[in-house]
């Protein structure tokens, strides 16, 4: 079942973090967006009393403001035991759906273009400090990032991980 998440979810899905990733820094990078007003959208997959998986949207900045409403997608994460189930995909279609619901028109994700582009994804042409073979964009709002001389960032806490 896939539901919003509450702050109360915040340790599972940091150790679901660490687990899926064999790192800290998502865990980390979890806790600071849980800390701070960025997380505009956190959806889990939840199995009885286990959360399987997570995806979090967060609010971005954009360089010169042009008046866009965009989001940065990550991280998105399964549990390594439960991977290639379509527990991702079902996360990644539940949120392009709230994100569409709440006026959002465009975004952008740092990851396999193999993966994203299942969801509609393209390799982004919008400056960032992201890799930008990995940098991508889904536009909700047909044709709003056309011809846009512009540079996206992930919300503060993505820098400080």
């Amino acid at each position: 079942m896939i539901r919003k998440s509450k702050q109360t979810d915040l340790e599972k899905i940091a150790e679901l973090m660490h687990e899926s990733f064999s790192s800290e820094v998502e865990s980390n990078l979890v806790r600071k967006l849980f800390s701070g007003e960025d997380i505009l959208v956190n959806l889990v997959y939840q199995s009885q009393d286990q959360i399987l998986g997570n995806v979090i949207i967060s609010k971005t900045k954009m360089y010169p403001d042009v008046g866009l409403f965009c989001v940065g997608v990550g991280p998105l994460a399964v549990r390594p035991s439960h991977q290639f189930k379509g527990i991702g995909s079902q996360l990644m279609k539940a949120a392009i759906i709230e994100c569409s619901n709440l006026g959002v028109d465009a975004l952008f994700v740092l990851g396999d273009p193999n993966y994203y582009k299942r969801f509609s994804f393209e390799v982004s042409k919008i400056s960032s400090d992201y890799n930008a073979a990995n940098f991508q964009e889904l536009q909700l709002k047909s044709n709003c990032l056309s011809d846009l001389q512009a540079k996206i960032s992930y919300a503060d806490a993505f820098s400080v991980v």
